[in-house]
C-alpha cells in the first residue's frame, strides 16, 4: 500500500517516477541550453553581440522548458495553499493552483515572444533597403501572437486557478475555464490516472453544470466533455493523496459538507484527519 505523509495513495494512480524518456529529454534540453550559453559566449568574444543576445535567449529559453518540466511532475507540498476565503458573501475552502508552475508558463512564453518579436526587429534593421523581408514578417508575426497570451495574463483572463467547496457546490477555475457543479449534481468523486493523476467529481447527466471558457483564443486547459469536475493534481502544489482525500471527503459524504468555508474544514486537511 503507497502512502503519502499518512495518507493512503489511490490505487488507481501508479508510483510517480520519471520515465527514461522524461530523463533523456530532459537531460537533451539542458544540454542544449548551455551550448547556446557558450556559442553565445564565443560569438560576443569574437565581436558578434547579437550571437550573445540570441544565444542567451535561447538558452534561458531551453532552461524555462526544464524547469516547468519539473514543476510539472514535482509537488512542493505547500499545505498554506488550502485557506478559508469569502466569495460573494459565502464562505469557502479554496484549493489554490500552484504559483510556481504559472510563473514559469508566463516566463516560457515571454521568453518565446522576446525570442520572435527581436528577432523580427533585428532582421528588418539589418536590411539596407526599405523592402521588409519575409522571415521579418514571419517572425513578427509569430510574436505578435504570441504577445496575445500575454495581454489575456494582463487583463486575468488566463490566470492561475483554484478549486473552491462551498456549503453549496464546487467551483473549479482552470487557467481558461470556469465551472461549477452543485451538490446536488454530484454523484461522487473517485481517484483516476490518464497520464497524469487527478481527482475527478462526477456530475449526473441531466446536472445543472455551469461552465464557459475565458478567452476564445488561448484555451490552454481544456473543460471535461460531460458534467464533472476533473482536478489535475499537476497544477497544485498540495500533496496529491490530500488532495484526493480532501475533495472525495466532502464529495462522498453530504453530512461533512456544513464545514466547508469554515477553519474547521483546513484544520482537518492539515491534520490528514479523513479516516
Amino acid at each position: 500500500m503507497q502512502r503519502s505523509r499518512g495518507l493512503e495513495v489511490p490505487s488507481e494512480w501508479p508510483t510517480a517516477r520519471y520515465t527514461m524518456s522524461e530523463k533523456l529529454a530532459m537531460t537533451m534540453m539542458t544540454g542544449f541550453g548551455l551550448i547556446a550559453v557558450l556559442v553565445g559566449l564565443a560569438g560576443w568574444a569574437g565581436g558578434i553581440p547579437a550571437a550573445l543576445r540570441y544565444s542567451f535567449g535561447f538558452g534561458c529559453l531551453f532552461f524555462l522548458i526544464v524547469a516547468f518540466g519539473v514543476a510539472v511532475r514535482d509537488s512542493n507540498h505547500r499545505d498554506g495553499d488550502i485557506r478559508t476565503i469569502a466569495v460573494g458573501g459565502i464562505s469557502a475552502t479554496e484549493l489554490r493552483q500552484s504559483r510556481r508552475l504559472w510563473v514559469l508558463l508566463v516566463a516560457l512564453m515571454t521568453c518565446l515572444t522576446a525570442l520572435s518579436l527581436g528577432a523580427a526587429i533585428e532582421i528588418y534593421l539589418n536590411v539596407s533597403s526599405s523592402f521588409v523581408p519575409g522571415a521579418a514578417v514571419v517572425f513578427g508575426l509569430f510574436g505578435v501572437f504570441l504577445a496575445t497570451f500575454l495581454v489575456a495574463v494582463a487583463a486575468r483572463l488566463l490566470r492561475p486557478g483554484y478549486v473552491q467547496l462551498t456549503r453549496d457546490g464546487i467551483r473549479h477555475r482552470g487557467w481558461s475555464f470556469e465551472s461549477y457543479l452543485p451538490w446536488e449534481a454530484v454523484a461522487g468523486a473517485k481517484a483516476a490516472y490518464n497520464g497524469y493523476r487527478m481527482v475527478l467529481v462526477i456530475g449526473y447527466a441531466n446536472a445543472a453544470w455551469e461552465r464557459r471558457y475565458r478567452t476564445p483564443l488561448w484555451r490552454i486547459d481544456r473543460l471535461p466533455p460531460v458534467p464533472m469536475i476533473e482536478v489535475d493534481c499537476r497544477k497544485f502544489a498540495i500533496d496529491e493523496a490530500l488532495m484526493f482525500h480532501l475533495v472525495t471527503h466532502y464529495a462522498n459524504n453530504p453530512d461533512a459538507r456544513p464545514e466547508l468555508g469554515s477553519a474547521a474544514a483546513v484544520e482537518r486537511a492539515w491534520t490528514r484527519d479523513y479516516s
